[in-house]
């Protein structure tokens, strides 16, 4: 029945309006017609509104089965909250872009079963970046591997290393891919299919420590394609061919990769300057400390703001990586944010042990002969023995051996915090 002031038609049961049940049946039906095949909605509507909508639309049918499939999605829960503008904690997705990256969300989305809960807030987004962070790292290693690889193929001796390390990489895989097939076969079990993609990836990780001579780049790049393919397929990445996250391939103004020139210029820039001043040190007869920092400078100040980031390794060979210099400052920021809240809890531990200390030499001024004759003492004891240890109450009874226990031990604390307190007066 409508309200006053809602629109009304008659009825065999009075002036009413459609609800909104029959609302949306109406709208499917004209649209989609006497059976859907998929019908997604949030929990919280399969009853009874979903069943309000079978009942309807399958009457009006005349048929048994309306909707072949229904996806109940899980409540995105802010800070343990389900969202809801009445709660006052919505969060549209351009703010959540404004502090991670679309990547970073994404992966939160994929540790979390679709039609279970989605906890948004600090502690899963941490969880989210940390993977995203660890799948970045390995496409940025493995890819200037390759790059590198194809560049002094001619050097190469050609030979395929296919020993037991590379069997047990070639296994990892089957066995990755194995699972993540499985995972998607039920019901798009994503958290699992992330899982096994970690595992693929520390196990290649772990195998690309055996240094450049000793791994087969081959097989690298076979578990490289696998890992891009199903992060495509994950929306990760919108490259149909690219090995990892692949590149933009359209500025922000909409015209396309930049030519030769803008992109070599910059580092070709920063090359320059760096032998300037590496000639000008050599002409002055400068010290190799000296050198080094330029080279420090040059590998982390200078080359990442464009995208270019030197891993030095232990062969005495570095490893030229390409990346978004967004990213790369974007990570910057958080290891500084994090560093400096690591130096402020130091701190703070530190000033809190300090106000401890403190409080404990203030407290050790007092000796502990006189600890139990102040006036608040004397109201509650009336002799003591020759420590000064109390011995009878205030009545002139005997005090338990209990009491007198505890008292001496209170005694010996008070003793040893006033041998510290003389002691900071010698130091």
């Amino acid at each position: 029945m409508s309200k006053p002031g809602e629109p009304r038609w008659p009825s065999p049961w009075g002036e009413g309006r459609p609800g909104w049940h029959i609302e949306c049946s109406v709208m499917a039906s004209e649209i989609l017609g006497a059976q859907i095949d998929v019908h997604v909605g949030g929990i919280d509507l399969a009853f009874p509104h979903h069943d309000n909508e079978l009942c309807q639309s399958e009457a009006h049918f005349e048929n048994h089965q309306w909707v072949n499939y229904f996806m109940h999605a899980g409540h995105l829960n802010i800070e343990g909250l389900k969202m809801s503008k009445s709660l006052k904690n919505f969060i549209t997705i351009k703010e959540a872009l404004n502090k991670y990256s679309s990547r970073q969300i994404r992966t939160l989305f994929l540790l979390s079963q679709w039609n279970k809960p989605l906890f948004f807030d600090a502690k899963s987004m941490e969880e989210a970046i940390v993977i995203e962070k660890s799948l970045s790292n390995f496409f940025a290693n493995t890819t200037a591997l390759l790059r590198e690889f194809r560049l002094c193929q001619s050097e190469s001796d050609a030979r395929r290393h296919t020993l037991a390390p590379e069997l047990d990489l070639l296994e990892a895989l089957k066995d990755a891919k194995s699972q993540v097939h499985s995972a998607l076969l039920d019901s798009f079990d994503t958290p699992t299919a992330m899982r096994a993609i970690q595992e693929i990836v520390s196990r290649t990780n772990t195998y690309l420590q055996r240094g450049r001579d000793n791994i087969d780049l081959q097989i690298v790049q076979t578990v490289v394609e696998y890992v891009s393919r199903i992060m495509r397929v994950f929306g990760m990445s919108n490259e149909s061919s690219a090995l990892g996250w692949g590149s933009s391939a359209a500025s922000s103004d909409g015209q396309g990769v930049a030519d030769r020139e803008s992109i070599l210029l910059p580092v070709a820039r920063v090359l320059s300057d760096f032998r300037d001043v590496v000639r000008e040190l050599a002409l002055s007869g400068g010290d190799k400390q000296a050198l080094l920092k330029l080279c420090d400078k040059i590998r982390d100040s200078d080359l990442p703001e464009l995208g270019v980031i030197i891993d030095d390794h232990g062969d005495g060979r570095a490893l030229v990586k390409i990346a978004d210099p967004e990213e790369i400052q974007r990570d910057r920021e958080r290891q500084e944010a994090e560093i400096a809240q690591r130096l402020l809890t130091k701190q703070l531990q530190a000033q809190k042990a300090e106000e401890k200390c403190q409080g404990r030499l203030a407290k050790g001024k007092q000796s502990p002969e006189e600890m139990f004759r102040t006036p608040e003492m004397l109201e509650l004891y009336s002799a003591w023995d020759e420590h000064g240890i109390p011995t009878k109450d205030k009545a002139g009874e005997e005090l338990t051996k209990n009491k007198v226990k505890k008292l001496a031990k209170e005694y010996d604390a008070q003793k040893k915090l006033h041998e510290k307190y003389l002691e900071s007066l010698n130091a």
